[in-house]
């Protein structure tokens, strides 16, 4: 049996020192304000609020797939001395403390290490501009909904916690029904991932109403009600070792797909042809990628290139084979 390619990766960081700013301008304008019934009392303590959160919005800036930032790309990692975060593009953190006066300081030297990904004009802008606020003293507010907001002058920075934004972005079952392709599996703690390709057979996952099927364990199905929640719930257990592909594959693939179909996964839509199962959408958890068939079979035409990017090199001309020595 030939093993399929797999791989591991962790997210790797390419440092470089930067010189913060110890300011924000106010160049973009008035944004729309926070209601102030969202707000309650200002957090004092990180150890209050620890945790992964996601990026809700970001000045006038609302991360989403539709905009090229997926699921768990935008964040803020919060340990209680220190702050790792991405606004789609580039990751940086920094050293922190925050009093009791709910301002956010900046408990380094003022540098900022960042890595070294070329986003485009717009997106690198936004990072200078992201990477700033953190030295801006900003304040500190719970909100309402599992939400915090942080305030510097006329600059917003809202984070949600990530269950709560799952609820709040749930797919309609039209958009997940149909046939898919597993992709990769992935494990995740905080911003730091670990996965592995599922191979080069994944074979072809049904999603129905009443039931799911992998096509390489067709004589496995597993039985479901779609939740309100966005749930694959199984209506009763099966046992993946009956799956002959899980019990004979020495890859890992198998054993991660059916593993997770069998866990009452979570659905999110993470593209216009992609969807996620997970499990565990908080500070840990796993996920199985995949990509709609038809999409597979017909490939869309590449994305274009971000603004500010340098266009590839169109291909070479064709040979002329009665010329050629």
């Amino acid at each position: 049996m030939n093993r399929s390619h797999r791989f591991s990766f962790f997210r790797t960081l390419a440092f470089v020192a930067l010189a913060a700013c110890n300011g924000v301008s106010d160049d973009r304008g008035d944004l729309a304000e926070t209601a102030p019934s969202d707000i309650a009392q200002p957090v004092t303590s990180l150890r209050d609020v620890k945790g992964f959160w996601l990026i809700l919005r970001f000045e006038d800036f609302t991360p989403s797939w539709e905009n090229g930032t997926p699921w768990r790309s935008a964040y803020v990692q919060i340990d209680e001395d220190r702050l790792t975060y991405n606004v789609g593009c580039n990751q940086s953190g920094n050293p922190a403390s925050l009093g009791r006066d709910g301002v956010l300081r900046d408990a380094g030297d003022g540098s900022r290490m960042q890595t070294l990904q070329g986003c485009g004009r717009t997106r690198e802008a936004r990072d200078r501009r992201f990477f700033a606020f953190f030295g801006s003293n900003p304040q500190m507010h719970r909100m309402t909904g599992d939400r915090i907001l942080l305030e510097s002058g006329k600059r917003q920075l809202v984070l949600i916690r990530p269950e709560r934004w799952r609820e709040n972005n749930k797919p309609d079952f039209a958009e997940i029904e149909g046939r898919w392709v597993p992709q990769m599996s992935t494990a995740y703690d905080g911003w730091g991932s670990a996965g592995f390709g599922i191979g080069n057979n994944p074979g072809v996952l049904t999603i129905e109403r009443r039931g799911i099927v992998w096509s390489q364990c067709p004589d496995v199905p597993i039985h479901i009600r779609w939740t309100a929640d966005a749930r694959l719930a199984a209506t009763a257990n099966v046992d993946i070792a009956e799956c002959a592909a899980v019990a004979n594959s020495s890859d890992e693939g198998p054993r991660a797909i059916m593993s997770i179909l069998n866990s009452n996964p979570a659905v999110i839509r993470t593209g216009q042809d992609y969807i996620s199962l997970i499990v565990g959408t908080d500070e840990k958890g796993r996920r199985i990628d995949f990509r709609s068939e038809q999409s597979v079979l017909k490939p869309p035409p590449p994305s274009p290139v971000p603004e500010g990017l340098p266009s590839p090199p169109p291909p070479a001309p064709p040979r002329n084979s009665s010329t050629d020595q």
